[in-house]
């Protein structure tokens, strides 16, 4: 289920998040006002969410598996600039059967500028379908957990 930033408020808490990783605001990515146009955000929670699955995940599944986004939803919050250090905060909020979601959050500083939704899949190399979560994936997943995660 796709919440809100207003469903969701712990997204746009740093504490929440248990993986980090820096971004880089290039020139390129700025719009003509000189922010950083929207579609960039989404290269940078690709970036978290991939760092995250492969610290957690590459060294688990079989190396013909693949791990296939499924859904992804943001919500943009403030506008980011060339001279800030934006920092992408991610956690695992549930795991379904085969279903990897996941929050984040677009930081600068304190201030959260984005948050984001995400459901990944684990996908059978050989069938091409996704595949039941193994034990062992599913306690290195739980163990990135956002803070007071419910499971729920």
């Amino acid at each position: 289920m796709r919440r809100t930033l207003a469903e969701e408020p712990r997204l746009a808490a740093r504490s929440f998040f248990p993986h980090w990783r820096p971004a880089i605001v290039r020139h390129a990515d700025l719009d003509p006002n000189g922010h950083v146009t929207n579609s960039v955000y989404t290269a940078w929670l690709d970036d978290g969410r991939y760092a995250l699955l492969t610290q957690a995940l590459r060294p688990l599944i079989a190396p013909g598996d693949v791990l296939a986004l499924a859904s992804v939803t943001v919500d943009f919050a403030q506008e980011v600039g060339f001279a800030d250090a934006p920092e992408i905060g991610t956690a695992v909020l549930r795991l379904g059967t085969s279903a990897i979601v996941m929050g984040q959050g677009v930081f600068v500083g304190a201030a959260c500028a984005a948050t984001a939704h995400s459901v990944t899949v684990v996908m059978d190399g050989r069938t091409r379908r996704a595949r039941p979560l193994r034990p062992g994936e599913r306690d290195a997943l739980e163990g990135l957990a956002g803070s007071g995660g419910d499971w729920s």
